[in-house]
């Protein structure tokens, strides 16, 4: 059966007057924009975005059953001085077929709802958006019949059109970003940049044909506009990365920026060049399950090389886990980039509207692989399912593929508890693998996410092994798993396997923990770096860990991560280590105490500081490098102002009561008393890549402190006058030198008001 779709919309029209003959051009390709593969729902945005930016006809919606059945109508007033000039109506007509003519046999029904319309005055210029192909012929005999039932003007643009529309307008595709995975992006780039847009893409399988604009995505462009960075911060499975690819693309497309993957603050230092725009996309900075603070240092001396880049003109997204960042952020230096504090967008499912996930399950059961008689028993269900309050983007994706749901019976309560219980389906799925899958899902785990293709022998024969089947067996289930459970990348090394999506990580390490000699496998096998970034030792308590060591396998961790690095050993006896294990390491190697000797401002944010703290609470730290450590404490105040220790329970757990009433004496005479003094030396130390004013914001943190934990000694209120007023000076003198980043062009994106599409209308072709 063949379903077309028309949906009736009024908008604004421009005052300037469009020939149709300027606006039919044919494409070479006519193929490069399978516009019938976007659905009914996408269509209709689609048209609205081309009203927006194309006609420019800003459009508000109603509910189609409260439009006197104009069939979901968008109203708005033509304000032009041209006598023609009223309320117009745009009519979207979608087909599934990919060559489908329209007749005016086919607008029919349109012709008496137009002439009530234009009775109206509703239809003083009537435009027909529409996927189908028309033909010379139909286009007259459409135009003369509106034009005979009253409407003022009449023009149809089809397919063609909307093609050649969507290849002249960067901004346009922006707009709707599910186009970049649809069509044939070698006509919108140059061959570098459809290369880079290759590797890209190729991150995320088919996930952008999928993608749906919600304000997340309209809230990054803003903020990547005016700010240059942006954070995108969200829980598992909301979608963050999709929005990545979407930006990435589009960066390209809209900004001519040269699209950069970066998975490293080495590689982004290695990468950055200041000649040549770029867009840098950061997915999961700090970690992508958990926090890796190892990184945390590297990140810190970076950050002032993309503060200058960004101010060139760089751009940066950065996304993460907002649990993650919590952490990070309490030691990350945002001074040195500033626009981590302005820029961040957090994506909370919970103000999705109803409307933004039924389309994201439309999408994803419209182009799972899901078979038609499974779409047929769910349809029912699924405007529940989009009201459900724990959906999740990544989980209408699993519902829209086979391999998640072989066991799922499809009832109502069955598929809310889906969506309500992921993980627990999801490990459920994973257990019921056969174990040959189970082996080729286990090689990513052991090689740290990254399995180069084709995948070594070396961790095939360990996985292989531990699930009891053939090396040649488990290679053979990466093709089978693939754009699934796996996904089959390509970056500028070549090609490799991953997981589909972190969460999969999540439920298979949660799988491996429930099974001793799986864990046992998982220490023996896997790299050090990985071990080290995934178990903590028992009796340790990490948000997002699930692989406990018990101490029985002490022995085995020890020699398995003996021949970390320095900064990698530091980082997980500081965070994840038993005392036992501590006390057992520094004997093989002491040089992880070398650090100790020195610190760097704000010494709270040093790494070692924590490495001290956690040997301090292991009663593994001598009274001498206590001692020496306040000591440290006291040179940072006196020459640098640094109070950071003050707001650092770790650090103060370390000082007796004596040392603390010492060091705040020392704040008093040697910061509060010599205020002039350290602004004097800050302002000598300025980078004309930051504003005066945010050069000294940490000095003000460190004041304020000083002024709170003193407040027996001083006067609060003059302290900050002074402070104040010592800054403004200093600023005033620096602003003369200040180049101030051009402010950026901003991107339009306008939220759709069809916000109101009722939910079954949403899935009506969910089955078709």
């Amino acid at each position: 059966m063949i379903h077309t779709h028309v949906v009736a919309l009024h908008a604004n029209v421009s005052a300037q007057k469009i020939q149709t003959t300027q606006l039919m051009p044919l494409l070479t390709s006519q193929e490069q924009y399978p516009l019938h593969r976007l659905g009914w729902k996408a269509f209709q945005d689609l048209c609205v975005a081309v009203a927006e930016e194309v006609l420019k006809r800003p459009v508000q919606t109603f509910l189609p059953t409260a439009d006197a059945g104009r069939d979901g109508a968008f109203v708005g007033t033509w304000d032009s001085p041209d006598p023609r000039a009223g309320t117009s109506t745009i009519q979207c007509k979608f087909t599934s077929l990919p060559d489908n003519k329209l007749f005016l046999s086919t607008l029919k029904d349109e012709l008496e709802k137009a002439r009530g319309l234009a009775q109206r005055g509703l239809a003083e210029d009537y435009v027909v958006l529409t996927n189908h192909t028309v033909t010379g012929s139909s286009e007259l005999k459409i135009r003369d019949a509106f034009l005979a039932v009253g409407v003022g003007n009449c023009r149809v643009f089809h397919r063609d059109w909307i093609v050649e529309t969507i290849r002249k307008s960067a901004k346009l595709r922006m707009l709707a970003p599910r186009l970049y995975g649809l069509g044939d992006l070698s006509g919108l780039l140059d061959e570098r940049a459809y290369a880079q847009a290759q590797l890209i893409l190729s991150e995320l399988g088919d996930s952008v044909r999928r993608l749906v604009v919600t304000e997340a995505h309209r809230n990054s462009v803003r903020a990547i506009d005016a700010h240059n960075v942006v954070v995108l911060l969200g829980a598992p499975a909301t979608g963050k990365s999709t929005i990545g690819a979407g930006l990435a693309i589009g960066a390209m497309d809209a900004w001519q920026c040269h699209p950069i993957k970066a998975t490293s603050p080495q590689e982004v230092n290695a990468r950055l060049d200041p000649d040549t725009p770029q867009f840098f996309w950061i997915d999961d900075a700090w970690g992508s399950t958990q926090y890796q603070r190892d990184r945390t240092e590297a990140w810190n001396q970076v950050f002032p090389l993309m503060q200058a880049a960004a101010k060139r003109g760089t751009r940066f997204l950065i996304t993460s886990r907002d649990y993650i960042w919590n952490q990070a952020k309490e030691e990350l230096k945002l001074q040195a980039l500033p626009a981590l504090k302005l820029s961040q967008v957090l994506i909370k499912v919970e103000n999705f509207t109803v409307q933004e996930k039924a389309q994201i399950a439309y999408n994803h059961l419209k182009f799972g692989d899901q078979p038609q008689h499974f779409r047929e028993t769910v349809k029912p269900f699924l405007p529940t399912l989009a009201q459900v309050n724990g959906f999740l983007p990544e989980v209408a994706r699993r519902l829209g593929e086979k391999i998640f749901t072989t066991n799922l019976i499809p009832t109502r309560t069955r598929l809310i508890q889906f969506f309500e219980f992921p993980e627990e389906f999801l490990i459920e799925t994973i257990a019921q693998l056969d174990a040959a899958s189970k082996a080729a899902l286990a090689v990513p785990f052991l090689v740290g996410g990254i399995a180069r293709s084709p995948v070594a022998e070396g961790p095939i024969t360990q996985a292989a092994d531990a699930f009891g089947v053939r090396p040649a067996a488990a290679k053979e289930q990466f093709v089978r798993l693939n754009d699934s459970l796996l996904l089959l990348a390509s970056d500028m090394d070549g090609p490799y396997w991953k997981y589909k999506h972190p969460t999969i990580s999540d439920a298979f390490s949660r799988y491996v923990v429930k099974d001793p000699e799986r864990l046992r496998m998982f220490l023996v096998g896997a790299k050090p770096e990985t071990i080290a970034g995934e178990v903590v030792c028992a009796g340790v308590q990490l948000e997002g860990v699930p692989m406990i060591v018990p101490s029985t396998m002490l022995p085995l961790l020890l020699d398995r991560l003996s021949g970390l690095s320095t900064g990698a050993l530091k980082t997980f006896m500081s965070y994840r280590a038993s005392a036992e294990f501590n006390r057992l390491m520094l004997l093989r190697r002491p040089d992880a105490l070398i650090g100790l000797r020195y610190f760097s401002k704000p010494i709270a944010e040093d790494m070692d500081v924590e490495l001290l703290i956690a040997l301090f609470r292991h009663k593994l730290l001598t009274e001498k490098e206590r001692l020496e450590f306040v000591a440290t404490l006291e040179n940072g105040l006196r020459e640098s102002a640094d109070s950071s220790f003050l707001a650092d329970d770790g650090i103060r757990s370390l000082l007796n009561p004596t040392e603390i009433e010492h060091l705040l004496r020392v704040g008093y005479e040697e910061v509060l008393g010599k205020l002039d003094h350290h602004v004097e030396r800050l302002r000598d130390d300025w980078n004309s890549d930051y504003s005066p004013e945010s050069h000294f914001d940490q000095f003000r943190d460190d004041v304020n402190r000083l002024v709170t934990s003193c407040a027996a000694w001083v006067n609060s209120d003059e302290i900050k006058h002074q402070v104040r007023h010592a800054i403004e000076r200093a600023a005033e003198d620096l602003y003369d030198r200040y180049d101030p980043p051009k402010e950026n062009e901003q991107t339009t994106l306008q939220k759709s008001e069809n916000a109101n599409t009722p939910l079954d209308d949403i899935f009506r072709d969910v089955d078709e």
